[in-house]
């Protein structure tokens, strides 16, 4: 396709998500919460309302990857995880013609999305490099998830991600960049110091450090073998994917997701296609 063909599909593509776009506040989106949800368990009022909107960011980066890559509504989604719906409830309201799949490793998450936005679930596993997808999809949207893995699963999700990809598809995978220690610093805390500074030792080495939450904390997320954070370099990713012929990278962007996680966006057909 020529560039002039090109900027005229990117335009005409804008239009339509634009109509969606229209259909998607007249319709509007089911603010119906999980009081098993996982992501605010005190269910302090500001959270509420934060929730909603870090659901609503994650649309933005999507359609904004769908007509920047020139790339038709999808037929076919995956949230993965899902959690309760924070980005899945955006995109049954966005996409009410696409087939939404909501992955997760709790199955209360995923029972409570298939009941209130339709979506087909799926129950994740511990070890990712058993998880399957018996379809493909259009689109992935990987939200907080490799932010919490030690790396081998991490690479283990990237990997699960490749295949799960239609010929066309694109996914978009978030990590805890280069702006987390200003954080950790400096806003908030993701753990104590002591706690944080093996990861960032480990990440000033080798691109990737983990350190488990353990303590209280880490009981929410009982099924999971390893959880914690996860502070990645963008040269770890790019380093990992670049390896794969069977994905494109299209985009990298530091701080993109509720202004502090960095997003990745890469797809198929592959790199030398």
């Amino acid at each position: 396709m020529s560039g002039r063909l090109k900027l005229e599909s990117a335009f005409a593509l804008a239009a339509r998500y634009a109509q969606a776009l229209a259909a998607y506040r007249a319709r509007g989106v089911n603010r119906t919460l999980d009081p098993k949800d996982k992501e605010w368990p005190d269910h302090e009022s500001w959270r509420e309302a934060h929730y909603l909107d870090v659901g609503a960011d994650a649309l933005r980066l999507i359609v904004a990857a769908l007509v920047g890559n020139l790339r038709d509504p999808p037929r076919r989604i995956l949230d993965f995880p899902s959690g309760s719906g924070r980005v899945t409830r955006h995109l049954q309201a966005f996409f009410p013609d696409a087939e939404i799949w909501a992955s997760d490793l709790h199955e209360s998450h995923i029972a409570f999305c298939a009941k209130q936005f339709a979506a087909t679930p799926k129950k994740s596993v511990d070890d990712l490099r058993k998880l399957v997808f018996d379809v493909d999809f259009d689109l992935i949207f990987c939200g907080s998830l490799l932010t919490h893995l030690p790396e081998d699963n991490a690479i283990a999700a990237l990997d699960a991600i490749t295949r799960a990809l239609s010929p066309t598809g694109i996914a978009l995978v978030t990590f805890q960049g280069r702006h987390a220690e200003h954080i950790q610093r400096h806003k908030w805390k993701y753990l104590p110091d002591n706690l944080f500074a093996v990861a960032e030792r480990r990440v000033r080495e080798a691109g990737f450090g983990f350190v488990d939450y353990g303590g209280e904390f880490r009981k929410r997320f009982a099924n999971e073998t390893s959880y914690g954070v996860a502070l990645v370099r963008p040269s770890w990713v790019m380093r990992h994917l670049e390896r794969d012929p069977r994905v494109r990278i299209l985009s990298y962007t530091e701080r993109a997701w509720d202004d502090h996680q960095d997003v990745v966006v890469f797809g198929r057909p592959e790199v030398n296609a």
